[in-house]
């Protein structure tokens, strides 16, 4: 015969399995919300050195408004660019696609070939939201996996000029590093 103390025990242990497993029964296959959002961009790009002197390698860096949701490390979503450069002769160069980083960021080198205004727009693809790759320890209340199924809409930055010229420009230079500890007499 089982005493009181055990039957409040067996109770307790049965309301506590049912706390725990009553909730993962009850939530949806997804935490997504439904339905999906769709999400506006801005785009953005700059562009170092301007001016810039001919045959010498700049930066085009591009990032929209919005990380990735589900960027964490090495896996989750990533933005894709195209960047389309205007030479002053009129002809277009496209570089890309190119991937973005967690932080919806990237960057190109770009050298240009003739002297006169350039223009620079970074374009952003539009994207919906999979999640993917998975880390290897993806559950559906991962990081961002309630943007799962949310849509991006695409957009382009507004245009950036700037402009090449026959001489070199000099490239940044690092200061160089002090040479005397503060506060020391040396």
């Amino acid at each position: 015969m089982k005493t009181l103390k055990q039957t409040k025990y067996i109770l307790l242990s049965a309301i506590l399995i049912l706390t725990i497993a009553v909730p993962l029964v009850a939530l949806p296959d997804a935490i997504a919300h439904d339905p999906a959002w769709t999400i506006p961009t801005w785009c953005y790009v700059a562009v170092t050195n301007n001016p810039i002197g001919i045959d010498q390698q700049m930066d085009i860096v591009f990032w929209l408004n919005a990380y990735p949701p589900t960027a964490n490390g090495a896996y989750g979503d990533r933005w894709t660019f195209n960047v389309e450069v205007t030479k002053p002769d009129g002809s277009t160069t496209t570089i890309g696609p190119l991937t973005s980083d967690p932080v919806g960021t990237g960057y190109a080198h770009f050298t240009p070939d003739q002297i006169g205004e350039y223009t620079v727009v970074a374009k952003f693809a539009g994207a919906t939201i999979t999640g993917e790759p998975f880390p290897p320890d993806w559950t559906p209340f991962s990081f961002g996996s309630d943007s799962i199924g949310d849509i991006y809409e695409a957009s382009a930055s507004d245009p950036v000029k700037f402009t090449t010229q026959q001489e070199k420009v000099s490239q940044w230079q690092e200061p160089p590093l002090p040479t005397q500890i503060l506060g020391s007499s040396s």
